[in-house]
């Protein structure tokens, strides 16, 4: 369990007072440390709790009007708790489905045969495929396609800056895996939603980055809308600022 430093970093985390540099380190412990996801989890429950309260039953929490730029620190804190939670949920939850190494195997086996693949026009239509589009929006454009038997799709993006995502769908639900502590040199993630499987794989992208792009990717497949819009302007933002992938 998180001990008194991290409480006290957890709670500023949900409270958006940390800078962007730490925010990114909260980011990566909550992909890779399930028990810091679930004090996370219970610390933006019980302020939520609090808030629901009745005006006389509970002092109102104390508010200053931010400057500017702590605002906008604000939102991307918040766009960002919202994220790493989403994400974090992959350690969280119990999966009842058999293991799905094969399916793992032919898509890092996809991953790797396209390596060298530059994007062409023609792969796909980005206005027609969601995730493409937002990809496009990041730099990352649609690189190869394919299918295979069962309902298995395999899609790579690249990006100038050496970035290099794949993307496996398949409607054979798979065992979900939170980002972060793969067996292979590769960043993974998976998760269910809608009667299919995903699996993300990344080359040479920092956890963090990955931590929120699979949760961004995660969101828009289980609850694409409006409601995503903070998420999407908060990933915009933090991916022109960060570095290259294989920096």
């Amino acid at each position: 369990m998180p001990g008194p430093a991290d409480w006290e970093r957890l709670n500023a985390f949900a409270d958006g007072e940390l800078a962007v540099a730490d925010q990114r380190e909260v980011a990566a412990l909550l992909g890779a440390s399930p028990p810091a996801a679930q004090a996370l989890r219970g610390i933006i429950g019980l302020k939520e709790q609090l808030r629901a309260l009745p005006m006389g039953d509970a002092p109102p929490f104390p508010r200053t009007k931010a400057p500017p730029q702590r605002r906008y620190r604000n939102l991307a804190a918040a766009a960002a708790l919202v994220l790493v939670t989403g994400t974090a949920l992959f350690a969280l939850r119990p999966s009842d489905f058999p293991s799905g190494d094969q399916f793992l195997a032919t898509s890092l086996a996809a991953h790797e045969r396209h390596a060298d693949t530059v994007p062409t026009e023609g792969v796909m239509h980005a206005s027609s495929d969601p995730i493409a589009s937002e990809l496009a929006r990041l730099g990352l454009l649609p690189a190869w396609r394919s299918t295979a038997d069962a309902g298995e799709e395999h899609a790579g993006f690249t990006g100038a800056r050496g970035c290099r995502l794949s993307l496996h769908v398949t409607t054979q639900l798979q065992p979900e895996r939170p980002p972060g502590n793969s067996e292979t040199p590769h960043a993974l993630a998976r998760w269910n939603t809608g009667g299919k499987s995903y699996l993300l794989i990344a080359t040479g992208m920092p956890a963090a980055r990955f931590a929120i792009m699979a949760g961004f990717l995660r969101d828009l497949t289980m609850h694409p809308g409006h409601g995503i819009e903070p998420l999407r302007t908060a990933l915009r933002q933090d991916w022109s600022a960060a570095p290259s992938c294989l920096a």
